[in-house]
């Protein structure tokens, strides 16, 4: 009979595991979008792995051609995938019950990942991708259809688990350990531990996919409130109003703009007054960058003022924040 201790000791054992899965897919995540863009010629500028906020992500400042960009997209998911692959690959096939389960919950989190490939093609046909992803990004700049990037994604989720079983033949082991009680009634404390342990997976697959399908980008600035996140690839827009701000009195108004895995022929960012000249804040043509930002600051008088956008269809993530006095 298993004691009480035991069972925690295997519950502790199960949740570092997991952890440290999380962990090292974030990295590896963060790290291919990285090695990518300095194989192109790029420059990393930021590199954040902390995966407990969901806000790991890394800022890299170059110029990318389409293919580039898809490339640097599209490591994210596959040097962690990578790595599992020759892991898999290289460890003996034979272990202890808890050596198996530890493969079993490193093949989860990275297999799971895939899940997100799968799924946001789908809305990406019904344009309604989340913005900023990884997915829609390497859908974009590559050009490739949606639905068979969607089914190459399947294949590679449903050939790793075959993979995985026949490598690992004694992964069955696992639920003698947690299930089998030798022809007895199966007490309720395994039940449960089957239950919580299960719990654990999902909980932990869903970090990884939600990580994945993070935006990205880090936060707000310290000081700074965000006002518009716009998907530049939605539709050509003219002179679009996409933020507005009043100010009581005259004073001083910050602002920045980011833009991300931007590739477009044409945009314009404008700060119009309700009287007076407008304020150009950010203009280009034949923009293709991986990260770019611009903080501006003006000595405004009182007035209602408008942020005004215009750009042709493209690739790339638009985000405007504002800080006032």
């Amino acid at each position: 009979m298993t004691s009480t201790s035991e069972r925690l000791k295997f519950a502790g054992f199960t949740l570092l595991i997991a952890l440290g899965v999380a962990l090292a897919y974030t990295v590896l995540h963060e790290g291919g979008h990285a090695l990518a863009g300095l194989a192109f010629g790029g420059t990393v500028r930021e590199i954040d792995v902390n995966f407990f906020n969901l806000g790991a992500h890394v800022n890299i400042d170059g110029s990318f051609s389409r293919y580039q960009e898809a490339v640097i997209n599209v490591s994210g998911a596959a040097l962690p995938f990578l790595v599992w692959l020759v892991l898999t690959l290289a460890l003996p096939k034979e272990g202890s019950p808890l050596v198996l389960w530890a493969k079993f919950i490193a093949s989860a989190g990275t297999l799971c990942s895939l899940l997100a490939w799968v799924v946001i093609p789908f809305l990406y046909i019904k344009n309604d991708a989340p913005a900023g992803d990884d997915v829609p990004r390497f859908l974009a700049n590559s050009g490739l259809p949606p639905l068979a990037v969607a089914f190459g994604a399947l294949v590679l989720f449903v050939g790793g688990w075959f993979l995985f079983v026949r490598r690992f033949p004694g992964t069955r082991s696992i639920w003698n350990v947690i299930i089998k009680n030798t022809g007895k009634p199966v007490p309720d404390w395994r039940w449960v531990l089957v239950g919580g342990v299960m719990l654990t997976a999902l909980i932990g697959a869903g970090i990884l996919v939600t990580s994945t399908l993070g935006n990205g980008l880090p936060s707000p600035p310290k000081g700074y409130n965000s006002a518009a996140t716009v998907d530049l690839s939605s539709r050509d827009r003219q002179a679009e109003t996409i933020a507005s701000f009043d100010l009581p009195k005259a004073g001083d108004a910050a602002i920045i703009l980011r833009v991300s895995g931007i590739d477009t022929s044409f945009i314009d960012v404008t700060l119009v007054p309700s009287q007076g000249v407008p304020l150009l804040l950010m203009h280009g043509e034949d923009f293709v960058s991986t990260y770019s930002e611009t903080q501006n600051q003006y000595r405004l008088p009182a007035g209602d003022y408008k942020i005004v956008l215009t750009s042709r269809k493209s690739s790339g993530i638009l985000d405007v924040y504002f800080r006032f006095p």
